[in-house]
């Protein structure tokens, strides 16, 4: 873990801190994330596409359709879906139409472990009043 101490009180320019404390705490972040998410037995990325398939369903969606949904673009996409399947949280089946298109859906399995895990990230991220998270929410729009 970086230590924001030391950034903060370098001689970079003003902007250049900002940046590199903003890169230090999404990452300290994400840290946290992938922790809670492997209480699950599941991958940052699996929890991101199970959340995506949450809001699509009832209805499929295509790897591709996952792949524009994601906060992060993964390459890993199609290897996570496969995880994901294994672990009986999501299922694929190929389109009648064209084979060549794989249908992807949550299953309820995946919807419990996705609730599950919501729920434990909810309000478990960053430890600031709701006035400084509205003003950290605010600047950061800006950037």
């Amino acid at each position: 873990m970086a230590d924001k101490t030391k950034v903060y009180n370098s001689d970079l320019p003003i902007q250049d801190k900002a940046a590199f404390l903003i890169i230090c705490s999404a990452q300290e972040l994400l840290n946290k994330l992938s922790g809670i998410a492997k209480e699950f037995n599941i991958s940052l990325t699996q929890l991101q596409i199970l959340h995506v398939l949450d809001e699509v369903w009832p209805a499929p969606t295509t790897i591709n359709t996952i792949r524009e949904l994601l906060v992060e673009d993964s390459p890993n996409v199609s290897r996570s879906v496969n995880k994901l399947v294994e672990k009986n949280l999501a299922t694929k089946k190929r389109s009648d139409k064209d084979q060549r298109i794989v249908h992807v859906s949550i299953t309820d399995a995946g919807k419990s472990v996705h609730h599950r895990c919501d729920k434990k990230i909810i309000g478990n991220t960053i430890s600031l009043s709701k006035k400084d998270s509205n003003v950290l929410a605010e600047l950061l729009m800006k950037v």
